[in-house]
């Protein structure tokens, strides 16, 4: 734990001058009041790009791994990216690595637990989440899904953001498949590879969802917790939500508080866009104080509901001054954002009222001009095969697009 001095030492460290500015550290105290979880310093963190570069990365690290594996997951699925993933947990659990894996029962419901089942016999321990059994969950419970994305490997190397474990990365956006194809393969996300002492936090979320799942670890946790020293230079905080449980909204209060304090550019990349007032007038309201504010949304997607309802408030936005993007040639499942070229996220959370609210999350937050500027420049990439909407065109869309966001709206909340 770094003292208030000794972190705002550390802060200066990773901001260059350009960058270094009131405005900016009141941003970074208002993140840290309402988050949960510290920053850590003394981590190396590497953007992963889609879902090739993200599965070597992660099969890489369970390769090496000396003595657990810990996954975390919404979809697991029972395809080829699946298939190859689970023998590999196989085969590290019968060389003596201890696996551990839990996947959301409804994320994963078309695969069928017999798929689970190889695993099981060699040992690796597979629980689901919240599965549909009224013996075993609560039914005000079902709402709660376990959306986060986390994989563990020794207490030392974390992976966190928007990737499943599905085929549907099994190549990368850049091949650019189009609103057909697009929507069972090629999909636009992002991750991050985390090394260094921020991996507890990552772990300590693992282990409370094991246990709230039914799990055990006999003997203790102890040793799931190794001494780390600094790897890198980043400042990281695993900030999480478990929804249902609790009625504090910790990632919907990181996002107002940065949004809230941000004074010259906010870029965001949103796979499910579907934020309540008080998020839309935040963000109109920085852009009314002259911020950049662009968001990069989905021109297609894969719940056609979900789609209409986050085009309902696009209107506001757009007379508000906030630009809007539509990926037209991949479909975006990321979630990220930069903020002033200092404080940048990547996680699991929509930015909708599910993942505020209803979904077990988590946002890797990354403190540093360094990693902000990797992410500014992946954003502009990702302009590039994107349509701006513009307001005179967009209030001329058919009468029947604009029936679809009413309707989808009326769900909002639940979708």
């Amino acid at each position: 734990m770094l003292t208030p001095r000794a972190g705002e030492r550390v802060v200066e460290q990773r901001l260059d001058d350009k960058h270094d500015t009131e405005h900016v550290r009141e941003m970074i105290d208002a993140f840290r009041e309402s988050a949960d979880a510290p920053l850590v310093a003394g981590n190396r963190v590497a953007l992963l790009v889609d879902g090739p570069q993200t599965m070597r990365a992660i099969r890489g690290a369970i390769e090496n791994a000396k003595h657990h594996v810990h996954l975390e997951t919404y979809i697991f699925a029972d395809d080829e990216i699946g298939r190859g993933l689970r023998e590999l947990l196989i085969r590290r659990r019968q060389e003596g690595i201890e696996v551990r894996v839990i996947y959301d029962a409804i994320g994963s419901v078309t695969t069928p637990d017999a798929f689970f089942e190889p695993m099981r016999a060699a040992g690796v321990e597979v629980l689901p989440f919240r599965p549909l059994n009224p013996t075993r969950t609560v039914p005000w419970k079902i709402n709660n899904r376990d959306h986060r994305k986390i994989v563990v490997v020794d207490g030392r190397i974390a992976f966190t953001g928007g990737i499943n474990i599905s085929s549907a990365y099994a190549s990368s956006s850049s091949s650019r498949p189009g609103p057909e194809a697009g929507r069972e393969e090629a999909w636009r996300d992002t991750h991050v590879q985390i090394e260094g002492p921020v991996a507890a936090q990552f772990q300590t979320l693992f282990l409370q969802t094991w246990e709230r799942a039914g799990g055990r670890i006999d003997g203790g946790s102890a040793h799931y917790f190794p001494p780390l020293g600094p790897m890198g230079a980043e400042l990281v905080a695993a900030v999480a939500t478990e929804g249902g449980d609790r009625s504090e909204a910790t990632i919907y209060g990181t996002y107002a508080a940065a949004i809230g304090h941000t004074s010259r550019r906010l870029w965001m990349t949103q796979a499910y866009f579907a934020p309540d007032a008080g998020l839309r007038h935040a963000l109109i309201a920085a852009s009314a104080r002259g911020v950049d504010v662009r968001i990069i949304v989905p021109g297609f997607t894969d719940s056609g509901l979900i789609f209409h309802a986050s085009r309902k408030d696009y209107d506001e936005l757009l007379a508000g001054g906030v630009r809007i993007y539509e990926q037209r040639y991949a479909l975006l499942h990321a979630k990220t954002m930069v903020i002033d070229t200092a404080l940048s996220m990547v996680g699991s959370a929509n930015f909708d009222m599910r993942s505020f609210l209803h979904n077990n999350e988590v946002n890797a937050v990354v403190v540093g001009s360094e990693f902000a500027q990797k992410m500014e420049s992946l954003f502009e990439r990702d302009l590039r095969d994107t349509r701006e909407l513009k307001l005179e065109s967009w209030r001329k869309r058919p009468w029947l697009e604009r029936f679809k966001e009413f309707a989808s709206g009326l769900f909002s909340y639940w979708l």
